[in-house]
């Protein structure tokens, strides 16, 4: 269980704060069901923590040490306690995998979680970036522990919270039959700005050059219109995808909002 909770705030860490490429990609099919998938890419980190970190402070934090493993989330929701019973049975059926390797600046993870409804495709967004399950409850339950022998004791751009791990709730997002939506919620995107912890974090994070944030929409029909004019539709007309930057969604945030008519 040790190593299921530091794997769960490796996740926090990478999902919610510093993450230098995040790829979302939505499948929906004709049925209504479908797959939400994130896949994050924040090696660079790597790099930045060897420009600070003796190797020998490395090796005695644990972090010389590769990690390739696949992780089931039924494993892990079903002991937070802070977790509502609906909850539980949305993140459940998800999966991690995660390649961690310092000596190869390698940092990669990829989340899959699918849904059997547009409603609880509505439902598992909601839970997926609602702060107080995953930016508190999940974030937590790793941030205390004492590293094991075989266990790093420091995830990069983890901790208590940096006001990043709460972007992700700045837009509500919504699937109904025959459309996709991401708009801006202006009141939490408010609440926000106005976090001292993220002013501190935006400038940390500038520094460390593009940090991609894009999304892929996939389609059971071809689109009938999308709301956003920087986004590209394919050749069939059944994928959208808008590529952002997340330091420019936090400077314009209704840059990456988003209507898909289908």
């Amino acid at each position: 269980m040790k190593k299921y909770k530091l794997l769960l705030s490796c996740l926090i860490a990478v999902f919610f704060t510093a993450c230098i490429q995040i790829e979302e990609e939505v499948e929906i099919k004709e049925d209504g069901s479908g797959k939400m998938a994130v896949r994050t890419d924040m090696g660079q980190l790597f790099e930045m923590l060897k420009g600070f970190a003796s190797p020998e402070d490395l090796q005695k934090d644990g972090l010389e040490k590769a990690m390739d493993t696949t992780i089931l989330m039924k494993d892990i929701v079903d002991t937070v306690q802070e977790l509502s019973a609906e909850n539980k049975a949305l993140l459940r059926n998800g999966k991690m995998q995660i390649q961690m390797n310092m000596k190869e600046n390698l940092f990669k993870m990829k989340m899959d979680y699918p849904f059997n409804s547009l409603a609880d495709a509505n439902k598992l967004y909601k839970a997926m970036n609602e702060m107080g399950m995953m930016g508190n409850s999940l974030k937590n339950l790793g941030g205390a522990q004492q590293p094991g022998p075989d266990q790093p004791g420091i995830i990069p751009g983890g901790g208590s919270g940096t006001g990043i791990e709460k972007i992700s709730s700045m837009y509500d997002i919504k699937f109904s039959n025959g459309e996709y939506s991401r708009i801006l919620n202006q009141a939490r995107f408010d609440s926000l700005s106005n976090d001292p912890k993220l002013q501190e974090s935006k400038g940390m994070l500038g520094m460390m050059g593009d940090m991609n944030m894009n999304l892929t929409v996939k389609l059971p029909r071809k689109v009938k219109s999308v709301s956003n004019s920087n986004a590209v539709i394919s050749a069939d007309k059944k994928t959208v995808t808008l590529k952002g930057d997340m330091i420019a969604a936090l400077d314009s945030p209704k840059s990456m909002e988003i209507i898909i008519r289908y």
